[in-house]
């Protein structure tokens, strides 16, 4: 579920040299927070597909696609809300509930079919919003712990649908030639310092730039597997850097 998990403290001494990339993806665009919040809008439960949450972009026209894997247990609208803010900016953002419903609320990712489902919400999404999104350019994916690992294997399937990648608080492991032949270019990987996820995370990241593949790490600071306030300082730089600034 989506909850703290603890990990082992300890500093590695070449953690400090991250400090500068941490500081570029971290950093606040002045004025960033003058627009007004973006407002979801939600397509329900069908019999025959899951539900999907929509922010659409802020500005009027059409706007390319962003898409959100919310992790176990999860619900589209809470994760996409850490997200919203920023990445309404510039991208309409598509949340698509998971099939599976937990007992306890929530619901989570099959092994199976999560691209299809993901097709399937982007086309309901389409047609609610046809003035909001331009799927002609390429996508930008987005996965949080559970949804991350469904996000890994879509960006290595995804047949140069998505341009960017951002895996959050999950231990995967990407193939930097079937990234590039999918059509993915960037890879964004991030947890928080108290995640079990971290150093692994870290460590694929560097894996990934020496293979001549352009990915980055972003610590989330002395938090555990979850989303908290502080969140929100993170991302306008890493958006931006995934984004290609």
């Amino acid at each position: 579920m989506e909850r703290s998990r603890g990990r082992r403290l300890g500093v590695k001494g070449w953690v400090c040299a991250l400090g500068l990339v941490s500081a570029v993806l971290t950093a606040t665009p002045a004025g960033a927070q003058a627009a007004a919040a973006p407002q979801p809008i939600t397509l329900p439960e069908t019999a025959e597909q899951a539900g999907v949450v929509i922010f659409p972009a802020r500005a009027a026209g059409p706007h390319p696609i962003t898409v959100l894997l919310h992790g176990m247990c999860g619900d589209p609208a809470r994760s996409c809300s850490h997200f919203a803010d920023e990445v309404t900016r510039t991208s309409t953002l598509i949340c698509p509930r998971a099939s599976v419903r937990c007992t306890g609320g929530g619901s989570s990712w099959p092994e199976i079919g999560v691209g299809e489902a993901v097709e399937r919400a982007v086309a309901r999404a389409k047609l609610a919003l046809p003035d909001a999104i331009d799927d002609t350019q390429a996508r930008t994916l987005i996965g949080y712990s559970l949804g991350a690992y469904r996000a890994q294997q879509i960006a290595l399937t995804s047949g140069g649908r998505y341009a960017r990648a951002m895996f959050i608080g999950a231990r995967v492991s990407l193939d930097p030639r079937l990234l590039t032949q999918n059509g993915v270019t960037r890879v964004l990987l991030c947890a928080g310092e108290w995640d079990m996820t971290h150093d692994p995370m870290q460590h694929e990241a560097q894996r990934l730039q020496r293979a001549g593949f352009s990915s980055r790490f972003l610590g989330l600071g002395q938090v555990g597997h979850l989303f908290t306030p502080s969140f929100a300082s993170y991302l306008p730089g890493a958006w931006s850097w995934l984004n290609g600034a």
